[in-house]
C-alpha cells in the first residue's frame, strides 16, 4: 500500500468485559418508605423531658433475670421439701424400730413374767425382839477372868430374873419362798451382822428351828486395872480383843419359850408387820472363844502382857427356856 493512502479495511475490537468484584461490599439495607398511617409525633420543645410512654422499651435482660430467680426459688423449695421428706422418713423408721423393740420386750415379759415379790409379812418374816436371860459365863480362855465379860454381867437367878435379861433385836427377811436371811438392828452395843442365811432344821415338825453363826472380834473393857506381867500396872482404860469369836443362835418356830414371865400369852407373830414384836418361841444364843487368849492394850496403846496359859474356852450363853429346872 502506497503511503498516504488509507485503506478501506477497519480493525474491529471486541466489547470490554464487565468488571468482576471478588469482595462484595455490604451496603446498608434500604429504608422502607414511611407509612402514611403512622401519626406524626407532636412537636417537642428543646429541653423538655420525654414521656415515659415514649421510653418504655421492653427490658429483655431483667425479665430473664426475674425468671431465673423464680426458677431458683422453686428449686430451693423443692430441695427443702426433699430434705424434709428424708428427715420425716428417718423419724418414721426410728419410730417403727422403737415400737417393734417395745412390743417384743412386752411380749417376752408377758410370756415369761418376773416372779412376784416375796411377801414380807408372812411368818417368820418380820422384825422381832428376842428376849433371853444370861444363863452361864465361862472364862477359861484367859488367865485373867476380868478380861472376859457378858452383858448384862449377871446370870439368871429365880429370885430376881430380870437382872439377867438380854434382848436381841433382829430382822428376818425372805430370800425365796422357803429360805430366809437375818440381820441385826442398828445397835452399837450389840454384835452387828447383815443378811446372814438361816439354816432350816426339822422342817414342819414340832422341833422346827433356824440356825445361823458368824465370827467377830469380841471387845471387852475390863472394869478393873490390869497388872502388866513384868512392868507394873497398865495405864488408862484397857481394851481386850478376842479375835475370831463365834456367835451362833438357834430360833425355834413352834416350841414355846418360858422366859420372861407371861411369854406363854404372847401372840404368835403370823402375818404380822408389827415392829420388833416379841418372839414367843424358844431362842438360844452363844458367844464362844477358843484357842488363843485376848490381846490387851492400855490407854496409851501399849500391849498388856497377861502372862500364863489359857486352858479352855470363854463363852456367854443366853436362852429363854429350861431356866427353872424344867423343859423338854
Amino acid at each position: 500500500m502506497a503511503p498516504g493512502r488509507q485503506s478501506g479495511f477497519r480493525l474491529s475490537l471486541p466489547p470490554p468485559l464487565p468488571m468482576i468484584i471478588e469482595d462484595p461490599v455490604d451496603l446498608p439495607p434500604a429504608i422502607p418508605a414511611k407509612s402514611p398511617r403512622r401519626l406524626a409525633a407532636p412537636p417537642r420543645s428543646l429541653g423538655s423531658t420525654p414521656q415515659s410512654s415514649e421510653l418504655s422499651v421492653p427490658d429483655r435482660t431483667s425479665e430473664a433475670l426475674e425468671k431465673g430467680l423464680h426458677l431458683r426459688e422453686r428449686e430451693w423449695v423443692a430441695k427443702r421439701g426433699g430434705w424434709y421428706r428424708l428427715i420425716l422418713g428417718v423419724i418414721l423408721i426410728l419410730a417403727l424400730i422403737i415400737g417393734l423393740s417395745v412390743g417384743l420386750t412386752l411380749g417376752l415379759r408377758n410370756r415369761n413374767p418376773p416372779p412376784a415379790p416375796l411377801p414380807t409379812s408372812i411368818f417368820p418374816s418380820g422384825s422381832y425382839a428376842f428376849t433371853t436371860s444370861l444363863t452361864s459365863v465361862s472364862t477359861r480362855c484367859t488367865t485373867n477372868p476380868s478380861t472376859w465379860a457378858c452383858f448384862p454381867y449377871s446370870t439368871f437367878s429365880p429370885s430376881n430374873p430380870s437382872l439377867s435379861e438380854a434382848t436381841f433385836y433382829w430382822i428376818i427377811q425372805p430370800l425365796t419362798s422357803y429360805s430366809y436371811s437375818i440381820s441385826s438392828s442398828d445397835n452399837p452395843f450389840a454384835p452387828q451382822f447383815k443378811n446372814l442365811p438361816l439354816t432350816l432344821l426339822d422342817s414342819n415338825q414340832y422341833s422346827e428351828r433356824f440356825t445361823f453363826n458368824f465370827t467377830l472380834d469380841f471387845v471387852v473393857t475390863p472394869n478393873v486395872p490390869l497388872p502388866d506381867n513384868g512392868s507394873g500396872m497398865s495405864r488408862g482404860a484397857t481394851r481386850c480383843t478376842f479375835y475370831d469369836t463365834v456367835m451362833s443362835a438357834t430360833i425355834w418356830t413352834k416350841m414355846r419359850g418360858e422366859y420372861p414371865a407371861g411369854i406363854e400369852r404372847w401372840e404368835v407373830p403370823v402375818n404380822r408387820t408389827k415392829v420388833f414384836a416379841g418372839w414367843p418361841f424358844r431362842v438360844e444364843v452363844r458367844q464362844v472363844k477358843g484357842g488363843a487368849g485376848p490381846e490387851c492394850r492400855d490407854g496409851e496403846g501399849r500391849v498388856v502382857n497377861l502372862g500364863g496359859d489359857w486352858v479352855g474356852e470363854c463363852g456367854c450363853e443366853y436362852g429363854n427356856f429350861n431356866l427353872f429346872g424344867s423343859g423338854e
